[in-house]
């Protein structure tokens, strides 16, 4: 059994989140794309990353579209919030 793990540090100019995991401008586009309709398809976040995993070729593709997931859901949550806050309730 492998009880290590192995870090690749790339060094980029490109301050880009996509390009940092080495994901191109077209493959960033696709899983945008990809998760867009899987979010559409699918009624719950967990879904959503599940579907979406069925198509991505790795593990830096699968935490880029879980990162900007779960950035939509708590912004999403938070707007919410403050509906809620807004409306006494």
């Amino acid at each position: 059994m492998n009880n290590t793990t192995q870090v690749q540090a790339v060094q980029t100019n490109d301050e880009n989140f996509a390009r940092a995991l080495s994901i191109t401008e077209q493959r960033e586009t696709e899983i945008d794309q990809l998760m867009d309709r899987c979010h559409a398809e699918t009624t719950t976040y967990p879904d959503a990353i599940a579907a979406i995993s069925e198509e991505l070729g790795n593990a830096n593709e699968l935490a880029y579209a879980c990162f900007h997931l779960g950035a939509f859901a708590e912004s999403q949550r938070t707007k919410h919030k403050l509906l809620y806050k807004l409306l006494g309730e």
